[in-house]
């Protein structure tokens, strides 16, 4: 029942509104949207290698060319809800940063939920959903390369809750000292407000996002 109501959920905030709009519920709830669907503007990118990928706004999705980089909002976040689409291509390896600082490497600095092209492949701390490098997801329901995935992330103090397709992927007390070994140091230490924000690598293939919504939440 509880993943049947998540679906609903994801489901009805799509309903009623275009590619990179708010729903009229978004609205009232205090969502803002990030992405306009045409410009890369409320973004900057950061170079994470010799050969940083640029990221562009192409078709009504935001993407990027291969290369190391990441593109971070200019503004920075806290406690908030993000909402997105995205979609993979083959080989794709590609994440979703969460409270990042432009200064360090992004996934660890603040946290990344891991994006590839690996349905119905085994969860693991470096899958699809996974909190990279520290927890693998409660289970991964992300769809094959071409196919759309919904994705909603609650960040607030220290809590993590992601859903992806509807099922919740993670539900994370980040103080929990199951973490204390994460990759590159424990969650316990990460940065409490950062960007949000997408990675690109050199190798694979780029993935797309779209409907890309956040909501403040107060502390």
């Amino acid at each position: 029942m509880m993943r049947l109501v998540s679906a609903v959920a994801v489901t009805a905030a799509l309903v009623g509104a275009a590619d990179n709009t708010l729903t009229p519920q978004e609205q009232r709830e205090g969502f803002a949207l990030l992405f306009d669907g045409a410009t890369t503007a409320g973004w900057h990118m950061l170079d994470l290698g010799a050969s940083p990928g640029r990221w562009l706004a192409r078709d009504g999705v935001l993407t990027y060319e291969s290369g190391d980089s990441w593109l971070a909002s200019d503004a920075t976040y806290s406690d908030f809800v993000l909402r997105l689409e995205y979609r993979t291509a083959e080989q794709t390896d590609s994440g979703i940063f969460l409270r990042s600082t432009p200064a360090g490497y992004p996934s660890f600095t603040g946290m990344e939920l891991e994006i590839k092209n690996d349905s119905g492949t085994p969860a693991s701390v470096r899958s699809t959903s996974s909190l990279y490098g520290a927890v693998e997801p409660i289970v991964k329901t992300n769809r094959p390369a071409g196919e759309w995935n919904q994705v909603e992330v609650t960040v607030q103090g220290r809590h993590l809750a992601a859903t992806w397709n509807g099922e919740k992927v993670q539900d994370v007390n980040l103080d929990d000292s199951a973490y204390a070994n994460a990759q590159r140091g424990p969650l316990s230490g990460r940065a409490r407000e950062g960007h949000v924000g997408f990675q690109a690598h050199l190798t694979g293939s780029p993935a797309a996002f779209k409907n890309i919504r956040i909501k403040r939440l107060a502390g």
